[in-house]
């Protein structure tokens, strides 16, 4: 039984009357989008706006600031429910599981939910400005037809572009932080430098969902093989330094940044290529890793945090 199935269960199981809703919804997200997981979201966001600021040499904080901030957490709850009920459909396609009513109930209030995050996020964007509004709503649009590209189209056949589409979401998510900040403030990010500041945590985010479930049965991540797995991870590192060495230029940061920046990647290449000399002779689904998961992306953004802390003293 997945994850996705047992918490809508639970949920389903206490849901008879209002109270029963709010138990539903309380259960859902302490197993299926917990605060850490906001908090993460969060941080990423926080430290993109900085980011777009301190290459304007100032920062602009106000009320789009703070819906901005509660978007982005309602966006990647978003996520969080079409990917689970795309998990859902799945189990009910293959008969994995049986249900009385088909599973329409628990589709029924996956979709409710999350129409409720998309309907809050426009009511909230919709304060500030219709530029905002439409940016919300089309990166909530663009979620669900990205699963549906990916899983009904051409696309299905091909591993490759199946990742490429549904990796757009986060990547779309870390843009519209960019699109808040002009809102706020009226200026702009040159466009290598835009780049740069997206790309940095969108491979900070892919780094950690290659490797969050590293030395468990679902390892590893879009179907690749073990060996497949480290040139991506590799791959990931090198674009977070390049990415950090822009940021460097274009956010006008410390030099030990730049050190920092470049040294971060090249320690978890280290502890990668370490890692997969071990799997040569244990099995790769029981070897985990304590780097493994949310370590690199906290020491991507603390770093981010301390230079402009710096640079701005």
């Amino acid at each position: 039984m997945t994850k996705a199935h047992q918490a809508v269960q639970r949920a389903e199981s206490e849901t008879i009357g209002t109270d029963g809703v709010l138990r539903g919804v309380r259960t859902y997200m302490s197993e299926r989008f917990p605060v850490s997981q906001a908090g993460a979201v969060l941080s990423s966001y926080a430290c993109c706006y900085l980011l777009y600021g301190h290459t304007q040499g100032h920062q602009v904080f106000g009320w789009a600031t703070v819906v901005g901030g509660i978007t982005v957490v309602l966006l990647a709850l978003v996520r969080r429910i079409v990917d689970d009920a795309e998990d859902l459909r799945e189990d009910i396609r293959v008969a994995r599981f049986s249900f009385a009513d088909g599973g329409s109930r628990r589709l029924r209030g996956l979709m409710l939910g999350g129409l409720a995050a998309v309907a809050l996020a426009g009511l909230l964007n919709a304060t500030c400005s219709l530029g905002l509004l439409a940016a919300s709503v089309g990166v909530a649009a663009w979620i669900p037809v990205a699963m549906l590209i990916q899983g009904k189209t051409v696309v299905a056949k091909s591993r490759g572009l199946q990742y490429i589409v549904v990796e757009t979401c986060p990547a779309i998510l870390l843009l519209y932080s960019y699109a808040v900040w002009v809102r706020a403030s009226g200026g702009s990010v040159p466009t290598l430098g835009l780049i740069a500041i997206v790309g940095l945590f969108w491979t900070a985010f892919q780094f950690w969902s290659f490797t969050r479930k590293m030395g468990t049965e679902a390892w590893a991540p879009w179907g690749l093989s073990v060996s497949e797995t480290r040139p991506a991870l590799i791959a990931f590192l090198a674009l977070t330094a390049a990415f950090s060495a822009l940021i460097y230029h274009y956010a006008y940061l410390p030099i030990g940044y730049l050190l920092y920046g470049l040294a971060l990647p090249g320690v978890f290449v280290v502890l990668v290529l370490r890692r997969w000399s071990q799997l040569l002779t244990h099995d790769p689904k029981r070897v985990g890793a304590p780097w493994a998961g949310l370590p690199f992306g906290v020491a991507v953004e603390g770093g981010v945090l301390i230079a402009i802390l710096v640079a701005s003293l």
